[in-house]
Order: C-alpha cells, then sequence, then structure tokens
C-alpha cells in the first residue's frame, strides 16, 4: 500500500518511490504537469495510483500478449546471441552481461517469466489524465542491459514503443 511519506520528492516536479510489482522492487516515478501543490496533489491521487499499480500487478499477461503481437522473441534472441558463445555439452548456449548463461532456443514461457519491470513512470498532464511508461527488463538478462518501453493511457490501452538501449 503506497503511503504518502514514503515518497521522496525531486525538485517539486516530480516523486519518486520503491515498490514491488511483479514479485521484484521497482522504482516508481509520478510527474504532475499541472502547476498546484504538488504534495496535495499527491495525496489526492494516491488511491488512483495505487488501484492502477493493482491493475498492472494482476495483468502481467496483458503486457507479454503485446510483446507477442510485435514478434519480440526473435529480437530476443537476435540480441542474446550476440553475447559470447560458450560451449556447453550439446546445446547451444551464452554468458550474458549478467554473467548467466542462456541456452538456445528461448520459448516464450523462458521470455515471459523473465521479464520484470525495471521502472514504472506515471506523467499526469495538464487535465490530470495518467499515461504510464512501462520500462521492462529480463532476469536473465535476455537484452543485455536494455529495456523494452511500454505505454500505457488511462483506458488501459497498451502499446509497444519500441527498445531502449542503455
Amino acid at each position: 500500500m503506497l503511503v504518502f511519506e514514503d515518497f521522496t520528492e525531486h525538485d517539486k516536479s516530480f516523486f519518486e518511490i520503491k515498490i514491488k510489482i511483479w514479485k521484484r522492487e521497482t522504482d516508481l516515478f509520478i510527474h504532475f504537469q499541472k502547476q498546484v501543490d504538488k504534495n496535495i496533489f499527491l495525496k489526492d491521487f494516491l488511491a488512483i495510483i495505487q488501484e492502477e499499480i493493482n491493475w498492472i500487478e494482476s495483468n502481467k499477461s496483458k503486457f507479454e500478449e503485446i510483446l507477442l503481437e510485435e514478434n519480440i522473441l526473435e529480437l530476443v534472441e537476435d540480441i542474446a546471441t550476440s553475447a559470447p558463445l560458450l560451449e556447453c555439452s550439446s546445446e547451444e548456449c551464452y554468458l550474458m552481461s549478467d554473467d548467466s548463461i542462456i541456452y538456445f532456443p528461448i520459448t516464450e514461457d523462458d521470455l515471459y517469466n523473465s521479464l520484470y519491470i525495471e521502472a514504472l513512470t506515471i506523467n499526469f498532464d495538464k487535465n490530470n489524465k495518467s499515461n504510464f511508461e512501462i520500462f521492462l527488463s529480463c532476469n536473465p538478462d535476455y537484452l543485455q542491459e536494455n529495456s523494452f518501453i511500454l505505454s500505457m493511457d488511462e483506458n488501459k490501452n497498451i502499446v509497444f514503443n519500441g527498445f531502449l538501449n542503455d
């Protein structure tokens, strides 16, 4: 449960907190565009923000579906094969940047089980409508320290926005 006092305010333009989502600790950033007292605004919107986080927590499969529609598995395999090839017994395997060893082929289940939210940003526009940016990473690090970027509007429409090279 989000508690106002647990937030850190930065430059009077956004707030930050660590939350647990999809079984991992994640950075949550909240940005406000409207020129109001951000502290009061955050307090007023805490219940709505919590509700949105709960929805994301309960609907990981919807994010997976979007990635499947974008044929992400092929991209993931291309990135993973850029890592050093290891000599494994009878399987093709690679050493990832996080020192994990992955075996080929990577299955959809392997990919989906590896996904976690690296960071989550909620942007409130001047009309107090929210838009989410979700940065997905993998463990093991199939993406070689990179992330997928997805967005979600207040109607829960999820869009794949590409790949972020760190």
